[in-house]
């Protein structure tokens, strides 16, 4: 039998002024400074820095923010949302619809979201908020003619066909017997056991990006607009590569933030996220978005992002050493 260890509640959370917003046009969605990043790239990333934060959860299933990917030829919205989910949720084509979408997942108790800010509170606001934001974003992508794609995986393990991660290949494959015998829910601490999770999940972003590809030439090419975690959007090898990469694109990445304090908190924040899960978070976003003001600006300060390389500071507990013979 294989040892499954308990998957993460908050790890998965995961850029400063250049000038004012980007100007557009009068007929074009006034709420939104982001009409010039979709109006001149085909394939846009809009990274959420922390999921699970109110305002984020309601910008990203907004009116403003729909009406503006159509008003600039938007034809595909990438959302990271199970697949399964997504299924049920294009029966959503009232807001009643939403409503008991959102009660349905809720019901099920088989998905669980938090809000990273308050990460001990076992909040019905939350679920709430978050499974009813799902139920919107496709509503909304369908009354804008916009075709939605839902890319994430079934279950919180992913269900990955190949293991890439050591740690998680070592943890994944140990047996139970293994586990009692040399007592390691004491000896591997759950941060190690979560890091590797999230490991493994990032290490997939190329199946993620050739689903997300198929379904974009299924319906007929065009522009793409992607909302993953920000993590995804920056890794060495993430979706956003994988997909300029297959789609023959080059991605205009934006950290998509709430306001000026969320901003200036955010390079200690990821140093802090990157450490944890020892991964390579340095590449910084090309523009920020402020939710608060409507206005996106250029990165002007790559190099504070250079130091939040911990790749090569990743933790093997020993148990893979001793055990499964792992260097």
């Amino acid at each position: 039998m294989t040892r499954r260890f308990a998957s993460l509640r908050v790890l998965a959370a995961l850029m400063l002024p250049m000038g004012g917003g980007l100007a557009h046009g009068d007929d074009r969605p006034a709420a939104t400074g982001l009409n010039e990043i979709f109006r001149t790239h085909d394939l846009a990333i809009l990274g959420d820095v922390k999921h699970g934060v109110p305002a984020r959860v309601g910008f990203f299933a907004s009116e403003e923010l729909f009406a503006a990917m159509a008003a600039e030829g938007v034809r595909h919205v990438a959302i990271e949302m199970p697949r399964v989910l997504g299924r049920q949720a294009m029966g959503v084509e009232t807001e009643a619809d939403v409503e008991a979408f959102a009660q349905d997942i809720i019901r099920s108790q088989r998905w669980h979201f938090v809000d990273p800010d308050h990460p001990n509170e076992e909040s019905s606001v939350t679920q709430h908020r978050v499974a009813s934001a799902l139920g919107r974003q496709v509503l909304l992508a369908r009354r804008y003619g916009i075709n939605p794609i839902f890319y994430d995986f079934n279950n919180p393990l992913g269900g990955f066909r190949t293991i890439n991660d050591p740690v998680y290949r070592c943890l994944a494959d140990l047996s139970t017997m293994t586990w009692v015998r040399y007592g390691l829910d004491e000896k591997v601490t759950k941060a190690d056991r979560d890091a590797a999770i999230m490991r493994e999940r990032f290490s997939h972003d190329d199946e993620l990006a050739q689903y997300i590809e198929a379904a974009v030439t299924r319906g007929g090419g065009g522009k793409l607009v992607v909302i993953p975690g920000y993590a995804h959007a920056v890794l060495p090898g993430g979706l956003a590569e994988r997909l300029e990469q297959r789609l023959r694109r080059q991605a205009a990445v934006v950290g998509v933030f709430t306001d000026g304090g969320e901003e200036g908190q955010f390079v200690d924040f990821l140093a802090e996220q990157a450490q944890l899960l020892q991964v390579d978070l340095s590449r910084a976003p090309q523009f920020r978005y402020r939710i608060s003001t409507g206005t996106i600006e250029r990165e002007v300060e790559p190099q504070r992002y250079a130091g939040l390389d911990y790749a090569r500071q990743r933790r093997m507990p020993p148990v893979c050493q001793q055990i499964a013979g792992v260097d």
